[in-house]
């Protein structure tokens, strides 16, 4: 009974050590310019600084321009400075350089630290929210309206595209009184942290202004003043061309210069303010010019429902015949943020 006993326990200290052993043996390793040797799980690398995991702390930060030789035992994803994606182990030459190891298709490469723009980069996904507003009144006064709004944008160290449209339906005493709807697709290519060039895709749709469609298209500069959590700021300049197809008026399109700005600003943790400013002046006729402004105040109720007050005043001093230069649309409505 005693031998067993006793071989019991050799055999479980074994597979201890086994798995003790194996499990350094798997571990990624990096030596560091100072002598120091790490071990851990490689999670990502951005902005010149590693990640490591390691069991006997929480995660460390290294600055790759600190690190002398790093090995992984499990492949990863390099991303480098232009943009191409290398996916296999890594280890590093005697000189110092990355070889990324070879896998299906593809031969081992040799990089250096300057050329590696992440490691496990995350993966790219679009967040947004939707809206929607309803007041419907029947009796003395038979009155409805549907407000819907959606905004959805994606970032990642290269880009960013963003994409915003709200519909607007009224009708009061079984007439229709409002029917219009607004869309504007964006891609930013970032140049550095603060400048990006820019593509615009803007369209409008609205027949109590006379208005098919107007659609405005251009590139142009963007310069990022704010970029942090609690608030941010960008201000931008473009030429685009605009195309209006009227419902009675003659169809007409120009050339015009740009200039935006977009206002995010968290005042507290439950309460944001936005503002989205365009102005758009014909540069053949410089008196000619309209402009949209969409200011929203934006209250949480709980992570992902809020409440969203919005003011849309639109402007256009040259209007088609018989239409008022100014419109202006109050909404209230309940967003679902994603």
């Amino acid at each position: 009974m005693m031998k067993r006993r006793m071989h019991i326990f050799y055999g479980l200290c074994i597979s201890v050590a086994i798995a003790l052993y194996g499990e350094r043996a798997c571990a990624d390793e990096l030596i560091l310019a100072n002598g120091n040797v790490l071990t851990g799980k490689v999670i990502k690398a951005e902005k010149g600084v590693l990640t490591l995991s390691t069991e006997y702390s929480k995660p460390v930060l290294i600055k790759t321009s600190a690190i002398k030789s790093i090995s992984t035992d499990t492949p990863v994803e390099v991303r480098l400075d232009d943009g191409e994606m290398l996916k296999g182990k890594i280890s590093t030459t005697a000189a110092g350089e990355i070889v990324v190891e070879s896998n299906e298709g593809r031969k081992s490469a040799v990089i250096s630290w300057d050329r590696v723009k992440s490691i496990n980069p995350p993966p790219v996904k679009w967040s947004g929210n939707v809206s929607l507003g309803l007041n419907a009144q029947s009796g003395n006064t038979e009155l409805t309206n549907i407000t819907i709004g959606a905004d959805a944008s994606r970032k990642t160290d290269e880009d960013r595209a963003d994409l915003r449209f709200i519909y607007n339906y009224a009708e009061s005493s079984g007439k229709v009184s409002a029917r219009n709807a607004y869309g504007i697709l964006s891609y930013d290519y970032l140049l550095s942290k603060s400048f990006y060039e820019y593509l615009d895709v803007e369209m409008l749709s609205d027949r109590f202004r006379d208005l098919r469609l107007r659609t405005a298209v251009g590139p142009g500069v963007g310069y990022q003043v704010w970029d942090y959590p609690s608030r941010s700021l960008s201000v931008e300049l473009g030429a685009a061309y605009i195309a209006e197809d009227h419902v009675l008026a003659a169809d007409n399109s120009w050339i015009a210069a740009r200039a935006a700005a977009n206002l995010s600003w968290k005042i507290i943790d439950a309460i944001t303010f936005t503002d989205y400013l365009e102005l758009y002046e014909r540069v053949d006729k410089a008196a000619n010019y309209n402009f949209r402004n969409e200011a929203n105040l934006i209250t949480g109720l709980t992570t992902s429902w809020a409440l969203k007050v919005s003011n849309i005043t639109e402007y256009d001093n040259s209007p088609a015949p018989g239409i008022k230069k100014t419109d202006m649309m109050w909404i209230v409505a309940l967003q679902y943020s994603f």
